[in-house]
C-alpha cells in the first residue's frame, strides 16, 4: 500500500497538462487584450486620418464653394474611413473663429448613451481659424475590457481634432 502511495507521488505524467490548465487562460486573456486595444488603436488612426483629409478639403475652400458643403465633408469623411469606422457612428463638429486667439471650441456634451452631441458645422470663410473634431463611440468587442477601461459606460469616445487657418480661396 505505502508502495502505490510513494509511486503516485512520484509520477510526474500529466505535469505539462496541469501547468497548461492553469497559465493557458491567462496567455488567452492577455493575447484577447492586445487584439482588441490594437484594433482600438487602429480605429484611433483610421478616424485621424480621414479627418485630417475630409479638414483639408475645408482649409482650401471646396466644401464651402460646394452646392451642399456639410454632404460634400461627410462624403470626403466617409470615403477615409476605409470601412473600419461606420460612417453614420461619426459625430463631426466644425466651428470657425476670426483668429487663434479668440478661439474656444463648444464643450464635448455628451447623452445619457454616452454618445457625442457635438454637431456644429460653420467651416469659415477665407483666413478664418477653423477647428474641426470628429468622434467616434468605440464599443469593445470583449465585455471585460469595456469594464475595465470605462465601468458602467457604453464604450471610450475616440476624437480627432484639426484645427487650422483657411487658405485665401476664392
Amino acid at each position: 500500500m505505502m508502495s502505490r502511495i510513494l509511486a503516485f507521488l512520484r509520477d510526474r505524467r500529466g505535469n505539462t497538462a496541469a501547468e497548461m490548465a492553469l497559465v493557458a487562460p491567462i496567455v488567452v486573456l492577455i493575447l484577447l487584450l492586445t487584439i482588441e486595444l490594437g484594433y482600438m488603436l487602429f480605429s484611433q488612426a483610421v478616424l485621424d486620418g480621414a479627418t485630417r483629409t475630409a479638414a483639408r478639403m475645408v482649409r482650401t475652400g471646396q466644401v464651402q464653394s460646394s452646392g451642399s458643403p456639410q454632404s460634400t465633408f461627410n462624403t470626403a469623411l466617409c470615403a477615409n474611413l476605409a470601412g473600419i469606422i461606420p460612417c453614420g457612428s461619426v459625430v463631426v463638429d466644425v466651428e470657425s473663429f476670426g483668429t487663434f486667439s479668440t478661439m474656444n471650441p463648444n464643450a464635448v456634451t455628451k447623452n445619457a448613451q454616452g454618445t457625442v452631441t457635438n454637431n456644429s458645422w460653420v467651416p469659415g470663410g477665407p483666413g478664418a481659424a477653423v477647428d474641426v473634431r470628429t468622434f467616434y463611440t468605440y464599443h469593445f468587442f470583449l465585455p471585460f475590457v469595456a469594464n475595465v477601461l470605462n465601468p458602467g459606460g457604453n464604450g471610450v469616445v475616440l476624437q480627432s481634432t484639426v484645427i487650422f487657418k483657411n487658405e485665401p480661396y476664392s
